[in-house]
Parts: C-alpha cells; structure tokens; sequence
C-alpha cells in the first residue's frame, strides 16, 4: 500500500486552518504538509473545505510541475493497516437531547411552518435533538439502516431558520470519545427500512431534507441528505441498491454544483432532477438557493407564518419511470442460447482481456445472442476500489475491474443479481 509523503495537515483547532486562497474565506484550508518533516510545501497548496462551495484543490503534484521541482519521493509502501470498526454513539445519549425544544431555534422555525403537531411528526421521524451549545442548538443523528447511532451534526440556528456561523460541531468530539472510528451514512437513512418500495430523493443539507418530507409527503418519497457532493461514495450507497435515487442538488452559479452532482449520478446510475437550475433566478443562485429556500420564499424572511397549500411550488422530478421489480432468470424472454447459459459455460475458462479490453464501453449494447443489455449502475469498484490509481501507476487493474459489479437489464428487466464486470464483457462478446 502507498503511503503518501505529503498529506493534508490534521485538523488540531482552529489555527491549523487557514484562509482559502480561492474563496477567501477563514480558517477553512488545510495545507498540505510533508509528512517526514512537518514542514508546510507551500502557503497555496491545499485544499478548501467549502468543497462544493468553492472546490479550490492545489495538489503537490500539481505545485512540483508548475515550479519545475523533482520532489523527494511521493510515497512510502507500507503494509495495509487492518481496518478499524465503526465506532457508534450510546442510544441513551440521543434519547437525553429530544428534549429542550423551546431553546432550539429550528424545532421553533418548523412549528411556524407547521406547526406543532407536524413538527413532533418530524422529530420522530428524524430523531431531531437539542444541544445547549451556543445558547440552544439542533442535533442531526445520522442514524444507519441497521438503527446504529454513528454520530449527530451540531448545527445553530436563528429565528428565520437560516445557519449560525462558526456555530457547529459534532456529538463524538463533544463528548470527546477516545479512538472514534467515524463512518458516516446518509442523513435519514433508517428510514430506508421502513419503506423499501419508496422512491429515494437525495439532497444536500438536513433542513432541507426534513422540510420536503414535510411539504411533498404525498409523493411518497424518502428524503435523505449527504452533506454534499463528496457525501454520496462507494460505502454509502450501498443501502440504496435496488432502489429509484433521484439528486437534487442545490443551485449554483454556472451550474457548478450541477455538474458535481452529475459525476455521481452517472457513476451510480441515479436520476438527477435540474429543476432548481431552471427554477431559481442568477441571483438566487450566487446564493446557493435550494428546495427549502424554494418552499420557504413566499414567507416572511423575520417572522415566517405557517404555509399554506397555495405557497407550496411544485415538484418537477424527472420523467423516467420506476425501475420494474427483478425478476427471475426463468421469467425473462431471452434469444436462445440465454446470456446466463452462455456464462456459465465459459466462466470457468474465461477468455483472456487486457489492458483497455478491461473496460465496458456502451451502456446500452446488444449481446452477441441479440438480447438488450443495459448497464443500470455500479454497485461495487472490484476488490479495492482504486482502478483509477492503478490505471496512472501500473495499467489497468485486473481484480479491480473484473469484479466491479453492475446491476442489469436483459430485455427491459431488471435482474435479481448483480454481474460482474468479467461476465458483461462476456456478455459483450469481447
């Protein structure tokens, strides 16, 4: 395993953060550091933390071409560290903050939007806590499939529902938990499990998830939040297999935050919806203006009254339809000899691909027995995920892609399985 020489600096307070050389803002940028000595590579080689926000990533990779600098090895191989459990909070410590609502300044924004009854629906729903930091905070538990606490994001508020500042922190480093293994998931997805039928709709903040589950309860959806782009990864949407996901990113200017959500649409075969792209004006797009802002914009910015039907926008989610429940192999009208057939029979002495012969190049294709093949998504990157890297440093990775796993149409049907990487080839005729 390559262990890089220069690494972004750890995160030891404030002051090991600076201000952004892209952005301008502070105490969000975090420096790149050689790791053998400590010393900084340079004032301008890092990496801002308003990800989607900014995206400014100068890379030592980058700063060594630009300056005509040899550097002095990139990396040490190591043996692979042993991976670490997910660590999880005490349910006992979420229970001890649903309470204390009257000093939580988004609980009180939901009940003028709402109002009360509706709210305690919401709270319950997504385990909407208090903290009595900075005067009266909101605690988002992101509670996993499995019902496992793995943290809460600590965020303050004002009275018009709009994101305190400098104002937030996390419920493990609050309670300063000793050798916290952190392994986020989706905001809202233990309510997966409840509803396994349900389309999924995925956004960026937890205020906005909670006030669409609000307003658009008769779409029959679930409302989840990421936390941003680099939120949706290979680990966390494993708990959306099988499912209809639809991305509504927030707007942006250029379209930037679009394109972002786009890459992951595409990586997983998730539907993305522009509809906020469309909707929103230049204006309301330098401010990153989202589906909460859209359902809220009618009300009165320093005293919001509750909403009425007529207020509400409407929804535009993109058009295609559900994808069909899988069904078995016996059920589909394959060409004959079937595609599995033909599988089974060559799996066990594979034909032989290569370098670029590694890769699937049409989504859509006919196999070499005339039935439709449509790649839905992927599901899995193969046995460790790091393709991309072998590509750069040593050719295509063989283990990687031929066990990436695909979730596929036969002729319009969705399979109860997936394929691996290996037989779609076969299936390609390759």
């Amino acid at each position: 395993m390559k262990d890089y020489r220069y690494i972004l600096q750890p995160y030891t307070g404030r002051d090991s953060r600076f201000n952004c050389p892209g952005c301008g803002k502070p105490h969000e940028f975090s420096l790149y550091i050689d790791k053998q000595t400590g010393e900084i590579l340079a004032d301008n080689v890092g990496k801002c933390n308003r990800i989607d926000k900014c995206g400014y990533h100068y890379t030592p990779k980058q700063y060594f071409m630009d300056n005509g600098i040899k550097p002095k090895g990139e990396y040490i191989s190591k043996p692979p560290p042993k991976p670490l459990p997910v660590s999880y909070i005490e349910e006992e410590i979420l229970d001890e903050t649903l309470s204390d609502y009257e000093i939580n300044e988004f609980v009180q924004y939901l009940i003028k939007l709402f109002g009360a009854d509706k709210t305690n629906e919401l709270i319950n729903c997504y385990n909407i806590g208090t903290s009595k930091r900075y005067g009266g905070s909101t605690i988002f538990y992101q509670v996993d499939i499995n019902g496992k606490i793995r943290t809460g994001k600590i965020i303050k508020y004002d009275n018009t529902g709009h994101r305190v500042k400098k104002h937030n922190n996390w419920v493990h480093s609050v309670l300063e938990l000793q050798d916290f293994n952190l392994k986020q998931c989706f905001f809202g997805e233990h309510i997966l499990k409840e509803a396994p039928d349900r389309i999924v709709c995925i956004v960026e903040s937890e205020k906005t998830a909670i006030i669409a589950s609000a307003v658009y309860k008769d779409k029959d959806i679930i409302w989840l939040a990421s936390g941003g782009a680099e939120g949706i990864n290979d680990e966390k949407v494993k708990v959306l297999r099988g499912r209809k996901v639809i991305l509504l990113p927030d707007s942006s200017k250029d379209r930037r935050m679009y394109r972002k959500w786009e890459e992951k649409a595409l990586k997983y075969g998730f539907d993305i919806s522009d509809y906020l792209e469309k909707a929103v004006t230049a204006e309301q797009k330098e401010t990153g203006f989202d589906i909460a802002d859209m359902i809220v914009q009618n009300t009165t910015s320093t005293e919001p009254q509750q909403l009425q039907p007529e207020e509400i926008p409407e929804l535009v989610l993109p058009t295609k339809s559900n994808p069909p429940e899988p069904v078995s192999d016996n059920d589909i009208p394959y060409s004959t000899p079937s595609p599995v057939a033909l599988i089974d029979s060559m799996i066990e002495n594979p034909p032989i691909f290569e370098g670029k012969e590694l890769l699937v190049k049409d989504r859509c294709f006919t196999s070499i027995h005339g039935d439709k093949i449509e790649l839905v998504g992927v599901t899995s990157y193969g046995y460790c995920g790091n393709w991309e890297k072998h590509e750069q440093a040593n050719g295509y990775c063989k283990a990687c892609l031929l066990n990436t796993l695909h979730n596929i149409k036969i002729n319009g049907k969705l399979q109860n399985r997936e394929y691996t990487q290996l037989e779609v080839l076969i299936l390609q005729g390759k």
